[in-house]
């Protein structure tokens, strides 16, 4: 639905879709810059620590839908996340052949230095709006977090029939 009075977008660029991942991308290149050069962690590998930071245990297939990555990219980087003794494997115990991933010890030590880090870089980003636009922000973000997720499945259905 358009408004007949608001301008349409004329070129990629000023599609939504587009600045908002632009946004995104330069947000990820702020952390990127950081964790890389203080903590040794690239974009994917902070977000795998942090999601199990805050919400372990995950399944590599959920964890890799919520890092949105595919899951041997995932698996790829779970395995060194591994080996530098960051992530653990445990049984999942509501399926005997599936596996549950958290933080180690030294994986939520990290967790506790980096993630203060993401919150003051959060923090820095959104200072240029006022509480009344962050809380605006926070509203917008989930109808159109809401709204895409009902284009995808709708996109989905109308791609099975």
């Amino acid at each position: 639905m358009t408004t007949p009075d608001r301008q349409q977008p004329a070129n990629l660029k000023e599609l939504f879709s587009f600045r908002l991942n632009v946004l995104a991308h330069l947000s990820s290149k702020i952390a990127a810059l950081v964790n890389e050069h203080e903590f040794g962690l690239d974009s994917r590998e902070w977000r795998i620590i942090g999601l199990l930071g805050a919400f372990s245990p995950f399944s590599l297939q959920t964890l890799a839908r919520e890092v949105n990555v595919d899951k041997s990219q995932a698996s790829r980087i779970v395995s060194g996340l591994i080996e530098r003794g960051l992530l653990q494997r445990s049984a999942d115990a509501n399926d005997g052949r599936g596996v549950q991933l958290s933080l180690t010890p030294q994986g939520k030590t990290l967790y506790r230095k980096v993630f203060p880090k993401a919150v003051k870089r959060n923090d820095a980003l959104l200072s240029v709006l006022s509480d009344e636009d962050r809380e605006c922000l926070e509203r917008v973000l989930t109808l159109l977090t809401e709204r895409a997720l009902e284009l995808v499945a709708d996109t989905r259905q109308k791609a099975r029939k």
